[in-house]
């Protein structure tokens, strides 16, 4: 993907930069180029009614509006406009406002007409004139879309009231074995977006381990684990964990699981390791059934989780 704040400083042979010896402004003096910002975007289709923006850039001020048509390539295209997207106020003209160098295309997805396994595009192309089109990034970009359920704390523990309590089942095995087992876990909700876990670690477990939501990028949801006493260790004491930036934690809204990436040590002495920890919801059915394996094996063979396998990653 072309980044176009970065382009300014790629390209000496098509421009020249003016340095002032008493300023680190620099100055784009080269030819006027419009252009999508970048060649490739990620469009989450969701349920709310939230716009996405497709950047359009130039080299070059002007004290006039420039105005352009963005076009769908068909037959680069599998999203259908007016049924998958539609562009917002069913305008698909962009304008570049005097004075300025950087304005949007805006698009709106339709979560309903979306599913989840489609694989959906739109190429889109900006209709300007020949001497403005930079033959180095062409005139095309490429929208990719992707559905994202939405993030609700009782529907993701399939719970029906605040109060009741949330039932799991965790793939792990540190510090509980040697090999990868599964293991009954419960929870409550304490927040919209944190969730407590009151037996991870079993009979050992030093108290309730916090596990905070981030939802607030759609593409990318997150799970943090702050530092807390994780488990007790007869020879260590108290043994902490935390999540870990290398080995992100995360969750999936679809499918009601959500994997922790856990780090545990002792304050002093060092690290045991990191640790993957698999987790599945489970409702009330399926907790009163958990007992024989058959949830554990829908986590195992299906499609988002047939990766997963237990991993410890040493620093």
């Amino acid at each position: 993907m072309k980044k176009f704040l970065n382009l300014l400083l790629m390209f000496p042979l098509a421009a020249i930069f003016v340095i002032g010896c008493q300023s680190e402004d620099i100055t784009y003096s080269g030819p006027e180029y419009v252009m999508f910002a970048d060649t490739t975007y990620t469009m989450p289709i969701l349920q709310t009614d939230k716009i996405f923006e497709v950047s359009v850039a130039a080299t070059t001020l002007a004290d006039y509006d420039r105005n352009y048509a963005v076009e769908i390539i068909n037959d680069k295209s599998t999203a259908v406009r007016g049924y998958h997207f539609d562009f917002v106020d069913h305008s698909n003209n962009v304008t570049i406002k005097a004075g300025e160098r950087v304005a949007f295309v805006k698009l709106a997805g339709h979560y309903d007409n979306v599913n989840r396994d489609d694989s959906l595009v739109v190429r889109l192309r900006l209709v300007e004139p020949k001497a403005q089109t930079w033959d180095l990034y062409g005139n095309e970009t490429l929208v990719d879309f992707i559905k994202c359920h939405p993030f609700k704390m009782n529907d993701f523990l399939q719970i029906k009231n605040e109060t009741d309590e949330a039932n799991f089942t965790m793939l792990a095995s540190f510090p509980f074995d040697s090999n990868m087992g599964s293991y009954s876990v419960k929870g409550y909700k304490k927040d919209e977006k944190t969730l407590m876990l009151t037996d991870m670690f079993g009979h050992s477990g030093s108290g309730d381990i916090r596990v905070i939501f981030d939802d607030s990028d759609p593409l990318d949801l997150v799970i943090t684990v702050p530092e807390q006493a994780g488990f007790r260790e007869s020879n260590y004491g108290t043994v902490w964990i935390r999540s870990v930036e290398q080995y992100p934690s995360y969750f999936n809204t679809f499918d009601n699981f959500f994997v922790l990436t856990l780090e545990a040590y002792v304050p002093q002495i060092g690290s045991f390791g990191v640790y993957q920890y698999i987790f599945k919801s489970l409702d009330a059915d399926e907790a009163e059934n958990n007992g024989n394996g058959a949830v554990t094996r829908s986590i195992t063979e299906s499609n988002d989780c047939s990766t997963f396998k237990f991993n410890k990653f040493h620093n």
